[in-house]
């Protein structure tokens, strides 16, 4: 009798010595981020058949259970992927707005100032130090303009990096996660326990992979879980995992873009509309949406400003009774080839219409009998018309095809890409500004005719962009532009840092560690195991009271 009660007392000594050590390893583990709170989970022992019924035989530790949520696991993870990319998004806009409106690289006051040197010789028009002021300050210009567009470039290269070191990030997280199937599936085939510690290694690693790129997940029998990104591809299955890689985009060699592989076939590029979540998507975003339209709108300024001065000095007269010569020289688009064209062809670009020039991006793609023309982004489609001599003319601009294309070859049309890249004064001869309007009888300009550099005064007044907009408010709406997508970032990032707060609060609230409860947990333990002490200790009197019987 006392040997069964001892017995089943010591099974509660034991299940109570499993459920502390279990509250232990709670306490210890409070501030792991990623630790899911666990519980011993306690199973009654058969009993024993007897005369008088079934009799107890105390309780046993079935299993150490982990506080784990899927729901709201995956709630979280789709929380910090999202705020990981307005983060990375809102950085790098707020990046492109500090360099537009900072004094030092202030282009505005650059133009503003290149003008205002004008009425200097509007004033004297044969004042040579007042037409060399005005070739220092278009100098000071161009070189404005020349920072601005490297910052920019330099803001790309930067991204590249983010694409660069993101792609290696994710393959570490993936090897790491395949990896822990592999020893997951192994510990529970071996005794059928859940390795908990290994499944919140895992965790922890799915949770930081969301952080890089929104990633799906899906468990799997045997422990696995199987991890896919942009609409499907696999990035882990099983015990394998696939690796990305930071490649040249087949639209555009100077950008990096993530490729993968399924370790058969060649590394792809990844469709970057399917890439939302994450540092990443971030990244992608601020580029497409931000980084592209500021530097065309800098170059589109750049374009009309120099284009229209250009042609407006032609109309003038120098000191030497000469025409005005180009005042500035001036890049022009860039083409960049499809890097999966089968054809031959090359492909001239020049501008019919500077103030039709729009700061865009187009897709000029074969379709085996002609060729159709659209924005990046957005797909919008163009009008293009094929001229007399051949050409595709749109938007501003012509193109002239040389050689072969087949069908599907396509090309990128940054209509002002290098614009800004081949900006510079072309006078430096200060009597070689073209002041006057007009020639004397002998060939000879007059002293006092300052008609065309008046002309070239009144230039910044001409609604010269899109033939709606003045430089200056050209430069403006850019500036806007971006202030208003940085204001607005700031606002949906801090939103969703109080929505990701909110769910990480519900998921701890199931998941983690509360020193109250495993307080009380303890104290609760503890009871229970004096209470199982002292049934040893009367079975133990109850044994002795029998003994001196005899």
């Amino acid at each position: 009798m006392s040997n069964s009660l001892i017995n089943t007392a010591m099974s509660g000594l034991n299940a109570a010595q499993a459920a502390m050590s279990t509250v232990s390893n709670n306490i210890a583990n409070q501030n792991v981020k990623w630790y899911n709170r666990q519980m011993t989970v306690f199973n009654e022992n058969s009993g024993t058949m007897t005369g008088n019924g079934y009799i107890g035989n105390g309780v046993n530790v079935s299993r150490i259970h982990r506080e784990y949520n899927e729901f709201l696991a995956g709630q979280m993870n789709r929380a910090m992927s999202k705020q990981s990319a307005l983060n990375s998004y809102t950085k790098n806009i707020s990046q492109i707005n500090d360099l537009l409106a900072d004094k030092g690289n202030d282009v505005s006051s650059a133009i503003d100032e290149f003008f205002t040197s004008l009425p200097n010789v509007t004033n004297n028009a044969e004042d040579n130090p007042a037409r060399t002021t005005v070739i220092g300050k278009a100098e000071a210009m161009v070189n404005m303009f020349a920072k601005a567009d490297q910052s920019l470039r330099d803001l790309e290269k930067d991204i590249n990096s983010q694409v660069t070191n993101t792609s290696k990030n994710i393959n570490e997280y993936t090897k790491q996660i395949a990896k822990l199937n592999n020893e997951i599936s192994r510990s529970k085939g071996f005794n059928g326990a859940d390795p908990n510690d290994l499944l919140d290694q895992r965790d922890r690693l799915i949770q930081e992979l969301n952080t890089l790129v929104d990633v799906q997940v899906t468990q799997q029998d045997g422990g696995f879980v199987n991890v896919t990104f942009a609409n499907g591809l696999p990035l882990v299955s099983g015990t394998r995992s696939y690796e990305v890689s930071a490649i040249p985009s087949n639209k555009n060699s100077e950008r990096l873009v993530l490729g993968y592989s399924n370790g058969i076939d060649e590394v792809r590029e990844v469709d970057a509309k399917r890439i939302k979540g994450g540092e990443l998507g971030g990244a992608y975003r601020s580029r497409e949406e931000v980084l592209d339209p500021s530097r065309n709108q800098l170059n589109q300024l750049a374009l009309v400003l120099g284009d229209q001065f250009n042609k407006q000095h032609e109309q003038g007269f120098d000191l030497d009774g000469k025409n005005g010569e180009k005042f500035f020289e001036l890049g022009g688009a860039h083409v960049m080839p499809n890097g999966k064209n089968k054809g031959d062809a090359t492909f001239d670009v020049k501008y019919t219409d500077t103030k039709a020039v729009k700061a865009a991006d187009y897709t000029v793609k074969y379709d085996g009998s002609k060729w159709d023309v659209t924005v990046e982004p957005g797909g919008r489609k163009v009008n293009a018309k094929v001229s007399a001599t051949g050409e595709l003319e749109f938007e501003g601009m012509s193109i002239k095809i040389n050689g072969t294309a087949q069908k599907e070859d396509s090309i990128i049309v940054q209509s002002v890409g290098n614009v800004i890249a081949g900006m510079e004064v072309a006078v430096t001869d200060p009597s070689k500004i073209a002041a006057a309007g007009s020639l004397n009888a002998d060939g000879t300009t007059a002293p006092s005719d300052n008609e065309n550099m008046k002309k070239l005064f009144d230039l910044p007044d001409q609604k010269m962009i899109d033939g709606k907009t003045t430089i200056a408010g050209g430069y403006g709406s850019l500036i806007s532009m971006v202030g208003n997508k940085v204001n607005t970032a700031q606002v949906d990032f801090d939103a969703q840092v109080s929505i990701t707060k909110s769910i990480v609060e519900q998921q701890q609230s199931v998941s983690g560690v509360n020193l109250d409860e495993e307080y009380g947990e303890m104290y609760r333990i503890q009871e229970y195991y004096m209470a199982n002490a002292k049934v040893i200790q009367t079975a133990n009197s109850m044994f002795d009271a029998i003994m001196q019987v005899f």
